[in-house]
């Protein structure tokens, strides 16, 4: 008997799973589980957490990408837990560090897993393939609401210390069912493809079993590998979320293996209108989302939805506010921005997490009144915005990659818009190097357009005519690919180091030549 909320995450899922029984919930290429399949498996193991204490509490999920994975998910909310998504390829020390956060006290892996890493600081339950057998007997789920921590995941923070976010059933029950910006429905396949340790695996998981989608759950070692065309193929996935830079990779090596997608999203970085474009062209009625959100904001806090080539905007606005959801613009003063005037985002509503777990100082600078409603908290994300004309928001960098060059300010992200919007430019990173004590130069590193050559003189004096010239880089760095952190955002701390060394002799004030780097190894051109 369950006595769930149906506003809670386990709720909404006991009602599709008593609904359609039969329908298939989630596969991988081993195995197949219906709904009932998956509710029963995750009520068996939900009886025996509740058993081993870990009632109430956070409890640790050690696992990599598996329908095993959503089995334990699912059966710590049952057990009236909050689930912690710890990755496999963690550090033990940074697990260890982790769990400790949490006050974890029970951990759901695996034999090899645990075997792996040495042993952990809490009990743990293993999920082995000859433990399937546990019996799904009725016991009371313990009681839920939807403002009860449903997970806790981990963003890095300023002190070198993640930071635990709290999101609720509430956030979760929100994003899955309200989106107006794709469909899900039990018609739709979606494909779980980010570590459960990134917040966009939450949209991925509860996006598809909170509406009676099939959730294909791609294996751990496809990032990176040449065989995503044969598995979105092989099981029908019309549904993906992606990195922008693994996006912007599978368009440019391998454009023809997303065929059988129809509702792309993409976001965590900044969007090539280019590849959009690409995209869009090479299937009839595919739709690319561009999706933006903190994970304190539950994945999405808005997004941008492009159904044909002449929607796709230079660059790509992040877009309007999702349901539940309210915007505002912000001065550093903190009062709403002139219409039109850049300012910092401040994300109010439903998809505002419960916070930073054990940090009231960060909670209270982060989360502050909404303007006008003192009864609300915005998340103030330290992104810069502004409102286009039609009412989208465009995304133009972090506040706090403010960096000073010649007395002057700069937003990287102003000129990274720039650099994009030349032809010969797919996708711009641009940082602040030190060419000598006191001495900061901007350095822009290029992926450039297929066929493209950079010209330096070209590029500058196109730029010379859209910005000021002290937010013209100094330096131009060719990087085949941009490097990727494991969850597919720009690495900027793997950007190699540009050579200042020019021939000849050279005035403080003349530009640097580029520099191309295929292999990291600065090779000039």
């Amino acid at each position: 008997m369950t006595r769930a909320s149906s506003r809670t995450v386990h709720g909404v899922f006991a009602g599709l799973a008593h609904a359609t029984p039969g329908a298939v919930a989630v596969e991988d290429d081993r195995e197949r589980m219906t709904y009932a399949e998956l509710d029963r498996r995750a009520t068996a193991l939900a009886r025996e957490i509740v058993e081993r204490g870990g009632r109430n509490g956070f409890v640790g999920v050690l696992l990599g990408r598996s329908t095993r994975a959503i089995v334990a998910l699912l059966a710590v909310l049952k057990a009236g837990a909050a689930y912690v998504p710890l990755d496999p390829t963690y550090p033990r020390a940074r697990l260890t560090d982790l769990i400790e956060q949490c006050g974890t006290t029970l951990v759901l892996t695996t034999a090899a897993v645990h075997g792996d890493l040495g042993g952990l600081a809490a009990d743990v339950i293993l999920l082995d393939e000859e433990r399937r057998d546990r019996v799904a007997a009725p016991f009371a789920e313990p009681e839920r609401g939807p403002s009860d921590p449903a997970y806790v995941m981990f963003t890095s923070g300023t002190t070198g210390r993640p930071k635990a976010v709290v999101v609720s059933h509430h956030n979760v029950v929100n994003l899955a069912t309200g989106a107006d910006y794709v469909e899900l429905s039990p018609a739709r396949t979606v494909l779980q493809f980010a570590p459960l340790s990134f917040d966009a695996s939450t949209f991925e998981i509860w996006g598809a079993l909170l509406n009676g989608a099939r959730l294909v759950v791609a294996p751990e070692d496809l990032i990176g590998s040449d065989r995503i065309g044969e598995l979105l193929e092989g099981h029908r996935v019309d549904t993906m979320w992606l990195t922008a830079a693994l996006f912007h990779r599978i368009v440019d090596t391998d454009l023809p293996a997303l065929g059988p997608v129809t509702q792309l999203l993409a976001g965590g970085d900044v969007l090539s209108a280019d590849h959009v474009r690409r995209a869009l062209a090479a299937v009839p009625g595919r739709v690319v989302v561009n999706g933006y959100g903190p994970t304190e904001t539950t994945t999405f806090a808005c997004c941008h939805r492009m159904s044909a080539v002449g929607e796709v905007g230079q660059p790509v606005p992040i877009g309007r506010a999702v349901p539940g959801a309210r915007l505002w613009i912000m001065t550093g003063e903190g009062v709403p921005a002139a219409p039109g005037a850049a300012g910092e985002l401040w994300i109010a509503g439903d998809g505002v997490s419960l916070g930073y777990l054990g940090d009231p100082d960060e909670n209270s600078r982060r989360f502050v009144p909404e303007p006008g409603r003192p009864d609300s908290r915005a998340y103030r994300s330290g992104d810069l915005v502004l409102r286009r004309g039609d009412g989208s928001l465009e995304f133009l960098g972090r506040i706090d990659d403010q960096v000073k060059v010649r007395g002057y300010r700069i937003e990287p992200g102003e000129v990274e818009a720039a650099l994009v919007g030349h032809p010969a430019v797919s996708r711009a990173v641009v940082t602040a190097h030190e060419f000598k004590p006191g001495d900061k130069r901007l350095v822009a590193y290029l992926v450039l357009a297929p066929g493209a050559e950079l010209r330096v003189p070209e590029l500058r004096r196109a730029l010379s005519g859209r910005l000021p010239s002290y937010l013209v880089p100094a330096r131009y760095v060719v990087l085949d690919e941009l490097p990727v952190t494991r969850n597919g955002k720009v690495d900027r701390r793997a950007l190699p180091a540009p050579e200042w060394t020019a021939p000849g002799p050279r005035r403080p004030t003349d530009p640097l030549p580029s520099t191309r780097v295929g292999d990291r190894s600065g090779t000039p051109t």
